[in-house]
C-alpha cells in the first residue's frame, strides 16, 4: 500500500474558499460588483479544484 499524502492542501483550499466568502461580502457591501463577481469564480474554481483533488486522493487510495 502507497503512502498516505497529506491533506494540508484540503485545509488551504478550504481557507482560500472562507476567504472568498468575506470578500464576496465586502465588495458587495461596497458595490463593487464586477469583483462580487470575480469572487464567486474564483469560489466555484476553488471548490471545483477541492473536489476533483479529493476525487483523485479516494481513486488512489491516499485518503
Amino acid at each position: 500500500m502507497e503512502k498516505k499524502k497529506s491533506k494540508a492542501v484540503f485545509f488551504i483550499l478550504a481557507v482560500l474558499a472562507v476567504l472568498m466568502m468575506i470578500a464576496f461580502s465586502v465588495f458587495i457591501a461596497e458595490e463593487m460588483i464586477i469583483f462580487a463577481i470575480l469572487t464567486v469564480a474564483v469560489f466555484i474554481g476553488i471548490f471545483g479544484v477541492g473536489f476533483t483533488l479529493k476525487k483523485k486522493y479516494r481513486e488512489n487510495g491516499w485518503l
